[in-house]
């Protein structure tokens, strides 16, 4: 065993390839026998549908011979009594003589063109007069054949076959007509006048009909003709398919013959043939490919054996080692030493591969830790820029005596700490991709009161618990930051309803006290703030220190892709921010980076 493991080893390299080889060199001759049975089974498909119509006109043949006799005998008549009409009874006598030729017609006899039949092999007589048989039978002075389900003389369904009766002088004088049974015409069992290349099939339904489609006898309901007759093929159609077998897909999913023999010009005979329940399984149309499948299985089976034993177990350990590599777990490497050369070769280029990744992943968490550290470093020095630029400003009001002066200076004031306190709350969620904006903007409401000097319970707040991403919350936070100070500089008009402040997430049936920003998505955030009415909101405020608030929130709201509305009503103003949202497992909102307005 050993000894041939060695030996698999050495030539390993070969394995898939002559697996291969194998596969290839079986190609032409599976595709050889596979061309050889389909032909082979085309070939008995053929014979088959030629046995079945010669069976089929076999079987109606004695019917086509007594038609044709039947014409040639009315022929006979109409020639005989268009040289000279016999009284009535010479008439009926010289037709029951010559009836006796034909046994199977149910009556012989002459209708002048008045309709009136004296002379008939039976005797009888009647008025075809306004007869629709009749009428068709004297309208051209030629030959015919027609159908009546109900004859006028037996009752029953006969086949009318007549001849013109012309004078010396050409002119029609009446017609000579023969009745026949429709039961003549009913097809026998296959199995009584079977054909040897057909033997496996029976006939299921044996239908007779009019070229117009008129059915004249069926060997089934004609509901369980629905069921054997293929899609698309009706009575009307069927004339079409005399002469010209074909296997048809039947509603019911089984595969049969059609067959149509032609018995005369305006009549037609029906076949439906399918084959025995039970015979032998050899016979089935899947035989011939049996052997070809059974010689390509053997060989797969062989080469698949080969390729697994010889190369795809080796690969399939080294794919464990690597997927458990993924996954952050240090596998050991499987033994290769029956492994083929260039499986040995990878397993080690895999494991120099390893130690690379491992060796580069511990720079790589060495540069985002010193990638934290300076981030945290520029947070704290812009915040203590933030606040030096306060100072600075400070030391101006302090030396100013000019109470507009002053009035600006501390409004700048406010918002630079404001600022300052916004960036320190936003920035030290550093290394996070989302942040918590009910926190971050709970904190700027609680600072900027703390900054004013505003009482508790003055401004109340509501925020939903919604996390974005911090390119986003910036804007967010310092709109919000720019629009509360300007009510919280109001603070003699606070006590009337003080400053309330929400933000939500608009998602769900739509809310009739909820704006909807006009061909937003159905998810957005929306930030409203409702205080007291100051000049900055007023919609006369359109230039002047007044008016950067409104000029500053319209660009937070373009960074935002969002909608800004700033109402007034009487004593109250209404600011309210519509964006788009983040909804969970969506791409997350990257607006502009934050600037400052023009």
């Amino acid at each position: 065993m050993k000894a041939l493991r060695t030996a698999l080893s050495s030539t390993s390299s070969l394995g898939f390839r002559l697996g291969s080889m194998l596969v290839l060199a079986l190609l032409p001759l599976g595709v050889l026998s596979m061309v050889q049975a389909q032909m082979a089974r085309e070939q008995i498909r053929q014979t088959t549908l030629d046995g079945i119509g010669g069976a089929t006109f076999q079987a109606v043949e004695p019917q086509i011979t007594m038609i044709r006799d039947a014409q040639t005998t009315v022929r006979l008549l109409a020639q005989d009594l268009g040289r000279g009409l016999p009284e009535a009874a010479e008439c009926v006598a010289r037709l029951r003589a010559l009836a006796k030729a034909v046994p199977e017609a149910s009556v012989m006899g002459y209708i002048p063109m008045s309709g009136q039949m004296d002379c008939a092999s039976n005797g009888r007589r009647h008025n075809f007069a306004g007869d629709p048989v009749f009428n068709q039978m004297i309208a051209r002075p030629e030959p015919t054949l027609v159908f009546n389900p109900h004859g006028p003389v037996s009752g029953r369904a006969v086949i009318g076959i007549s001849h013109p009766v012309l004078d010396a002088g050409g002119r029609q004088i009446g017609v000579a007509a023969i009745a026949i049974p429709n039961q003549a015409i009913t097809l026998s069992d296959y199995a009584e006048n079977g054909a040897e290349d057909s033997a496996l099939w029976q006939p299921a339904l044996i239908l007779a009909f009019t070229g117009n489609g008129t059915r004249l006898a069926s060997s089934l309901p004609e509901a369980e003709e629905r069921r054997l007759m293929p899609e698309g093929v009706t009575p009307t159609t069927l004339a079409t398919e005399a002469g010209a077998p074909r296997f048809v897909t039947s509603p019911d999913g089984r595969e049969r013959i059609l067959s149509v023999a032609a018995v005369a010009d305006d009549l037609f005979l029906t076949a439906i043939w399918q084959p025995e329940e039970a015979h032998n399984w050899l016979g089935s149309a899947f035989a011939p490919y049996l052997l070809p499948a059974l010689t390509w299985a053997a060989a797969l089976l062989a080469a698949a054996f080969g390729a697994e034993w010889l190369v795809v177990r080796h690969v399939r350990a080294l794919t464990r080692a690597m997927t458990a590599h993924g996954s952050g777990t240090r596998a050991p490497l499987p033994d290769t030493a029956t492994a083929p050369t260039e499986i040995r070769r990878l397993h080690a280029v895999y494991d120099q591969l390893l130690e690379t990744i491992d060796r580069e992943e511990a720079e790589l968490q060495n540069l985002l830790v010193d990638k934290e550290l300076l981030l945290r470093e520029t947070h704290h020095r812009s915040g203590n820029s933030l606040q030096v630029i306060a100072s600075v400003m400070r030391m101006y009001r302090r030396e100013t005596t000019d109470p507009g002066l002053r009035a600006v200076l501390d409004g700048l004031i406010n918002r630079v700490i404001a600022l300052s306190a916004t960036h320190t709350s936003l920035y030290s969620q550093t290394g996070r991709r989302d942040v918590p904006m009910d926190e971050i903007l709970s904190g700027v409401v609680r600072r900027l009161k703390d900054i004013h000097g505003i009482a508790l319970g003055t401004a109340s707040k509501q925020f939903d618990p919604i996390r974005m991403p911090v390119q986003a919350a910036v804007p967010l936070a310092l709109a919000l930051t720019e629009t509360i100070t300007c009510h919280f500089s109001a603070k003699n008009r606070l006590g009337q309803g003080g400053v309330q402040i929400s933000l939500s997430r608009l998602g769900g049936p739509p809310d009739p006290d909820q704006t909807q920003l006009p061909g937003a998505p159905q998810d957005t955030i929306r930030l409203r703030v409702c205080g007291p009415a100051v000049p900055e909101f007023s919609p006369e405020t359109l230039s002047g220190p007044a008016a950067i608030p409104r000029r500053m929130l319209t660009q937070f709201a373009l960074q935002l892709h969002g909608k800004l509305t700033i109402r007034s009503d009487g004593d109250r103003s209404l600011v309210e921010l519509i964006f788009p949202g983040t909804p969970p497992g969506t791409a997350a909102l990257s607006p502009a980076p934050p600037r400052a307005p023009a």
